[in-house]
């Protein structure tokens, strides 16, 4: 993320450069950022994966994703560079008056979709993680990654308004360039500012993935003969967890992961995910919760002390949000709390 936005301010400094007219005396100086953009995809990719995988490392072939950055860098740096004087300096003069060549809009097309891809592929990985995460965590907040998913977004906007500027330029409105231009600096400023403020007051706002089941595999296929057998034993497997979490309630247990509860149980975790899924149908942020609110239920119903507050119960049976409480006491009793204890009062 730091090498994301250190390319974005280079890019930037370098059109601010060029539109202060720093680089007419010294042309041979221009152009060194024009490329950068091709490395805003890559690294908005990478630091996805590094934060949804534990174990993410940038190895060789992850570098092959630098190398159209590289080959263009190159080629129009010598291209420019081995160029006349006057050259350099009609280029420069070329591209303040917005007279840009059609290959150059091309290549810039080019890169732009080449961002886009880098973007949808990131969203794919963050989708993919929610939907696997309910198999392993039994707290929305240990599979929140909203905050991610936002900043994705913000910058394909970013991207997008710079797109729109640079047609802008071609056009009669040309004058409102540099207006644009600040404001998309400005964005981009406020938006760091944000992060840095929230990420200071909540420091699990940057918290990364403790696991790694992007590559999880499915259990390989049982033969018809043994299919019998191995139900028999999930079965029974069953019978042990539900009378585990009947006479333990591990489920109390605010961030409980699957990894946690196979530990308790003497299970691997991949067979703990198994038996929920197969024989319970349910996957494990279900089977925890669902257990959640029946203790919940259990502790509106007959409560230790009548004066008991809802907030006081849903801490109690583990959950940390008021929203995921209610949310979920709806789903699996038809009520919300406060209508479940109305109900029993009347």
């Amino acid at each position: 993320m730091g090498l994301f936005f250190l390319s974005i301010s280079l890019n930037l400094l370098d059109v601010f450069l060029l539109l202060t007219g720093t680089y007419s005396s010294n042309p041979w100086l221009a152009g060194w950022g024009s490329n950068l953009p091709l490395l805003f995809g890559p690294f908005i990719y990478f630091y996805t994966q590094s934060v949804l995988n534990k174990d993410f490392d940038l190895n060789t072939k992850n570098w092959i994703h630098f190398l159209p950055f590289i080959i263009l860098f190159f080629v129009t740096e010598i291209y420019f560079l081995i160029q006349p004087y006057p050259i350099q300096e009609k280029i420069l003069s070329n591209v303040l008056r917005h007279k840009i060549p059609v290959s150059v809009f091309i290549v810039s097309t080019l890169i732009f979709i080449q961002f886009l891809i880098y973007i949808i592929a990131s969203f794919q990985l963050v989708s993919s993680y929610r939907k696997n995460a309910s198999q392993y965590f039994s707290s929305k907040k240990q599979t929140d990654f909203s905050w991610l998913s936002s900043i994705i977004l913000f910058f394909l906007l970013i991207i997008i308004l710079t797109i729109f500027n640079g047609l802008l330029s071609q056009t009669s409105f040309s004058t409102y360039y540099l207006v644009v231009f600040n404001i998309i600096i400005l964005a981009v400023l406020v938006f760091v500012i944000t992060v840095l403020l929230k990420a200071l007051q909540k420091p699990y706002f940057f918290s990364f993935s403790d696991n790694d089941f992007s590559n999880e595999e499915a259990p390989p296929p049982t033969k018809r003969g043994k299919a019998d057998l191995e139900r028999i034993l999930m079965e029974e497997t069953v019978q042990m967890i539900l009378n585990y979490m009947k006479d333990k309630k591990p489920y109390l247990e605010p961030e409980l992961t699957l990894e946690q509860l196979a530990s308790q149980l003497s299970l691997r975790p991949r067979a703990l995910s198994q038996v929920i899924n197969e024989i319970l149908g349910q996957n494990f942020y279900d089977f925890i919760n669902r257990h959640r609110i029946e203790e919940a239920s259990r502790l509106l119903t007959h409560p230790k002390d009548d004066k008991i507050t809802i907030l006081e119960v849903l801490y109690e049976v583990g959950f940390n949000s008021k929203s995921s409480f209610n949310t979920l006491f709806k789903k699996y009793t038809g009520l919300t709390p406060t209508e479940f204890r109305k109900k029993l009062s009347s």
